[in-house]
């Protein structure tokens, strides 16, 4: 009897060439819709969004009105309905943002397996790794050229996640501009350090 899963290790099929041109770019920028299911409040949460990752562990991402830049040194978060912007510093560098990054470094913190169809893949979280990422998910490959375009996972909430792609672009490098903080004047500034 052959299991459903099936490692993909044999040869290099459309997610593993997407999984390298992502981890080689040095720049990642996204364009999302985050879907929450909540089958205890019986509710069903949609919110647009945009990443820009960089190779080198920045990152600027919106999900809906509020948005978090990390600079390589600072974490900035503005929640637009308190009109506020925390200002942090990190600890290990290594290992922050990973939760955000992670799409870019699938091989590094998931095995894969391909699923009976050629267009989804079941992800499981590596043995050792730890943090906030989710222990498995699926991921959806489709388009020409094949581009991720969904990922799907249980949080630690057991509320199902959906992030669905809806454009993504890779460059060499991203924009110096891309991490500085511009956030409106009337935002309350509170440090955290």
């Amino acid at each position: 009897m052959v299991s459903a899963l099936s490692t993909v290790a044999e040869t290099e099929d459309d997610f593993d060439r997407i999984k390298s041109r992502l981890a080689g770019a040095g720049c990642v920028r996204l364009e999302f819709v985050s879907i929450i299911e909540s089958e205890i409040f019986d509710l069903v949460d949609s919110t647009s969004g945009t990443a820009c990752l960089a190779s080198d562990g920045r990152y600027h991402v919106t999900l809906g009105p509020d948005s978090y830049l990390y600079d390589g040194r600072l974490l900035y978060s503005f929640s637009y309905e308190n009109n506020q912007v925390l200002i942090e510093t990190v600890g290990d560098t290594t290992d922050y943002g990973r939760e955000i990054t992670f799409v870019t470094r699938l091989d590094e913190f998931y095995e894969t397996f391909s699923l009976p169809t050629r267009e989804r893949y079941r992800l499981l979280l590596r043995p050792g790794i730890a943090g906030d990422l989710p222990d498995s998910m699926t991921v959806v490959i489709s388009g020409d050229p094949p581009t991720i375009r969904r990922l799907e996972y249980y949080d630690i909430n057991d509320e199902f996640n959906c992030i669905e792609l809806l454009n993504q672009q890779l460059d060499a490098t991203c924009a110096d501009d891309d991490f500085t903080p511009a956030f409106p004047d009337s935002a309350e500034t509170v440090k955290l350090f």
